[in-house]
């Protein structure tokens, strides 16, 4: 029975391994993995008495157990593509075995060392949670990541606060046999399992929203697909139709005749600049998309058609003036833009129709310009 919470948090490990396998790119998998087997081995190490010298197995014991909670903090940031820097773990690592190695070899007090252990890794964790402390205010994956740190954190202070007074000094035959032993071996269990599977979830509903990122996205220019705009489409309504909304079509020009004289290869270059260009010119609420071959579509929110009027402008002078590395220095590639206004009670698709008809209007007058709904240029600025 004792060997419980060791099995569990080993097969936590191994899980997250063997997900880590399926999985490379995601690297704090394997943090997760490492953070378990960690402390599953310094449980084993401590239930075992292996080795069987006290010294010994107090410092085996306190470099697994300082190492879990620096691993598991490391995945969770690694997670949001953050990192803490080696020289603050190794502060740490050396802090917690040192403390431990000196209450046992110079001042020998098993209590002491018992408070140094859970308090310095419950520090570990909340550190980890104050860094991430922005993502309080991200989506609900992310704010669950935070919460399930911070309430493993503060359990390593309380579950010391509670049963401190059932630790013994200095008799490690007494130790194994307190109430604080355990309560620590339950307690041991349940967070081993609740973390476990808090982690597995986050990690599940990582892997979930990845997938349906990747399904609504255009590989090439990292704008949404088709399927990811009409997923949108609820929530790009205005509400109650006070708030202008403006609908863009956009279309490069002659983009058939780069992929027959330049290849297609060069026609990928044109398509991921501008697919840049437009990413980099949306606002707070703005979408874009990739509808078709060279065909895109904005959506600007809070703005008039005078508004997306300006903004495309700018966008197709900026096209119109860039250079492709797969193109001749010589060679410009132009495009045209089509704008209508969203009208209450309208469906976003029929406000796209009416914006494509414009945009076909512009270049049916010469190309390289932007025609919308009551603002016309007869001719390229």
């Amino acid at each position: 029975m004792k060997f419980i919470p060791s099995a569990l948090l080993l097969l936590f490990a191994a899980t997250f391994f063997c997900v880590w396998l399926l999985e490379r790119r995601r690297r704090h998998l394997l943090f997760f993995a490492l953070a378990f087997a960690a402390v599953g081995g310094g449980t084993i190490v401590q239930f075992a008495l292996w080795p069987p010298d006290i010294g010994y197995n107090t410092i085996v014991s306190a470099m697994l157990y300082a190492a879990g909670p620096l691993l598991l903090v490391e995945g969770v940031l690694a997670r949001s593509g953050r990192s803490m820097p080696l020289a603050l773990h190794a502060a740490w690592f050396a802090a917690i075995v040192g403390v431990l190695c000196y209450f046992y070899y110079v001042d020998n007090n098993l209590q002491i060392r018992v408070y140094a252990l859970n308090i310095g890794m419950g520090c570990i964790v909340l550190s980890g949670a104050w860094k991430l402390r922005d993502l309080v205010r991200g989506n609900v994956i992310d704010q669950a990541m935070v919460w399930l740190l911070f309430g493993l954190g503060v359990t390593f202070f309380v579950r010391v606060l509670l049963d401190k007074s059932s630790i013994p000094s200095d008799d490690i035959g007494a130790f194994f046999e307190s109430e604080f032993w355990i309560w620590a071996q339950f307690s041991m269990s349940v967070l081993g399992a609740a973390s476990g599977l808090g982690l597995l979830v986050v990690v599940c509903a990582d892997i979930v929203l990845a997938l349906k990122a990747e399904r609504d996205t255009d590989p090439l220019t990292g704008l949404l697909n088709r399927r990811g705009l009409q997923g949108r489409e609820a929530r790009l309504h205005p509400v109650g139709g006070h708030k202008p909304l403006s609908v863009v079509a956009c279309d490069i020009d002659r983009f058939k005749g780069i992929n027959d004289r330049f290849g297609h290869a060069a026609g990928d270059v044109v398509l991921t600049g501008f697919g840049g260009i437009i990413r980099r010119s949306l606002g707070k609420g703005d979408v874009a998309a990739r509808t078709g071959g060279e065909e895109f579509v904005m959506v600007l929110k809070d703005r008039t058609v005078d508004d997306a009027f300006a903004l495309t402008e700018r966008l197709r002078r900026e096209i119109a003036g860039l250079s492709f590395s797969e193109l001749p220095d010589d060679f410009r590639v132009t495009c045209s833009f089509g704008i209508a206004q969203f009208h209450p009670g309208e469906d976003l698709w029929d406000a796209i129709a009416r914006a494509d008809k414009i945009l076909y209007a512009a270049k049916r007058a010469g190309r390289n310009r932007t025609f919308a709904e009551g603002v016309q240029l007869p001719s390229a600025a």
